[in-house]
């Protein structure tokens, strides 16, 4: 069915039914095809509304193609304005989109005082789609500016995920604060990129990080099912720029370039059970001031090595016949150690640019609630450190120190345990109270004697979500984790409570979990039940970050 709708505002509704039958509907534009998207058009009144910036194009007309009814077709409208879609609030503390599906972060930059975040996101629906890449800019994490999408899909495919790196040396000849972004044209995953195959590409900035504008050409053509996720940095003691990307099964290529144009393969490296969105950085050991480098993967899996601009040589298993592959998420596994992708967790993290010594790091977060605009939301930032352990280099996150900022009122309170076991576990109420995120900082240890047979545990419950501490069997559950803890003389924990999820900082941050909020609420109460406890309890109750939408781009 082809239909024609005079632009006589800025954006044009695109009516969205979640359920309904997957569409494919193409824009024209004086014959010229401008977009195709996949998405659920219902013969029923909307859900809700997507919308199509067309501000390009008032004073004519779009024609748009597609297997949809007539009855869809009556609901699209061109307003002035976004339509504003009923559904409940975004997260507390979480960056999440005004509407649309999120995923994996990409092209992580700090520049000019703010820390661009752009991730792949699906504007037409709350399921995974139609990628683009969306925009924010926050200058703490503690506001946020969104902007509208700024690379968009096309002839050559969605667009998929990759880097942004500063051209300090003009090597692309627009000026030295121009970012560069690598991404991957994912050809053959959509009708309108069936000719082509999956790419390397770049876009470039000159307005800060701003606005995108792609360039034409390759960087890397294609070379091998679906090769993509391009990470790419400057390697100062070589003088040369570093490409790692993701081939296919559990293999990664790096290529080297003088100039960013010209790539030349220079290593295959082969990990079983990593995969896709590598990232790839270098950490200095806090207590020993060595310096390693760690090859990252979507799944939270690393290795450590060493890289000298030309190999990376990562360290040997126990075994010595494999590398060492470690994890630093918690993921609940079934009998195949394959990860179950059915579980709430983060996923495909990276890591800023040009934030001198701070490793910064986020993830997306794979929430997808009902009753909600958006699907996914952006993990708070943390910060890496490389720890020297008994059974080696290990890496460790903290959440990010902007974040103390948040922090409106606290609480603290010390956990003694009660010398008549007989009377039974200690009890207090520690907060109460309606639409507030929380953070608690838990120091505790064992305070029973070597003689002791009696419990050593902690209960907390958060909005009615129940952490267990198990010091007995060193063992922390908290949903459908089960973390064991090392044997340590004392344990830090740190857990963030928001109206989607939880983030949990364990050991130091040596152990990473993010769990569902099983209420789906910040209103109640958090109680905690002890016993052959010593320690102490700080709450925080947490001020709400602030989002605000651009319309369009300065």
């Amino acid at each position: 069915m082809k239909k024609t709708i005079r632009i006589t505002g800025k954006y044009l509704w695109i009516p969205i039914t979640p359920g309904a039958k997957d569409s494919i509907v193409s824009f024209y534009y004086e014959n010229e095809k401008i977009q195709e998207i996949c998405i659920e058009t219902g013969e029923e009144e909307p859900c809700f509304y997507a919308w199509y910036d067309a501000r390009d194009y008032q004073g004519g007309s779009i024609m748009l193609e597609g297997d949809y009814e007539e009855s869809w077709f009556e609901h699209v409208v061109v307003r002035d304005e976004k339509p504003c879609n009923p559904g409940k609030s975004r997260p507390l503390i979480h960056y999440a989109p005004e509407f649309g599906w999120l995923n994996d972060p990409n092209g992580l930059i700090y520049h000019k005082g703010l820390y661009h975040i752009y991730h792949q996101h699906n504007p037409y629906g709350v399921r995974w789609e139609n990628m683009h890449w969306a925009h924010t800019s926050t200058p703490d994490f503690l506001s946020y500016t969104q902007t509208e999408d700024v690379l968009f899909p096309d002839e050559e495919g969605p667009v998929f995920s990759g880097t942004a790196i500063l051209d300090q040396n003009n090597c692309l000849g627009f000026g030295a604060d121009t970012i560069a972004y690598f991404y991957t044209s994912a050809g053959r995953r959509s009708h309108w990129s069936m000719d082509h195959w999956f790419t390397q590409k770049m876009a470039v900035s000159t307005d800060h990080g701003k606005s995108l504008n792609k360039l034409e050409g390759f960087v890397l053509p294609h070379i091998k099912e679906e090769n993509r996720d391009p990470k790419v940095f400057y390697h100062k003691e070589s003088d040369s720029y570093i490409m790692v990307l993701y081939i296919s099964d559990d293999t990664f290529y790096f290529f080297r370039s003088t100039d960013l144009n010209e790539w030349e393969k220079i290593q295959e490296i082969t990990i079983p059970g990593m995969w896709e969105c590598p990232d790839f950085f270098p950490l200095v050991c806090e207590e020993d001031g060595v310096k390693k480098w760690i090859l990252w993967s979507a799944d939270g899996y690393y290795c450590v090595g060493e890289f000298d601009g030309k190999c990376f040589l990562a360290q040997k298993n126990k075994e010595g016949d494999g590398i060492a592959r470690y994890q630093l998420y918690d993921i609940i596994r079934d009998n195949t150690e394959k990860a179950d992708r059915n579980v709430v967790r983060p996923y495909a993290a990276q890591t800023f640019q040009e934030t001198g010594d701070r490793i910064m790091q986020i993830s997306w977060i794979t929430s997808v609630k009902k009753d909600r605009n958006y699907a996914g939301i952006l993990s708070l930032p943390g910060e890496l450190s490389l720890t020297a352990s008994s059974y080696g280099y290990r890496i460790c996150i903290s959440p990010a120190k902007e974040l103390v900022k948040l922090r409106r009122e606290s609480f603290e309170t010390v956990i003694k345990d009660r010398e008549d076991q007989k009377s039974g576990p200690g009890c207090a109420s520690l907060y109460s109270g309606e639409g507030q995120a929380l953070e608690l900082e838990l120091t505790f240890r064992d305070s029973r004697e070597l003689s002791d047979t009696g419990d050593s545990y902690i209960k907390l419950s958060v909005f009615k979500t129940l952490l267990l501490i198990d010091l007995c069997s060193r063992k922390l559950t908290v949903g459908p984790h089960r973390i064991l803890l090392p044997e340590e003389k004392e344990y830090h924990l740190r857990l963030y409570a928001d109206l989607d999820v939880f983030e949990l900082f364990v050991c130091k941050g040596l152990t990473y979990a993010v769990t569902d909020n099983e209420s789906g609420s910040v209103s109640g109460s958090v109680e905690i039940e002890y016993s052959g406890i010593r320690g102490s309890i700080q709450l925080h109750v947490l001020k709400k970050i602030r989002i605000s939408e651009s319309i369009g781009v300065e």
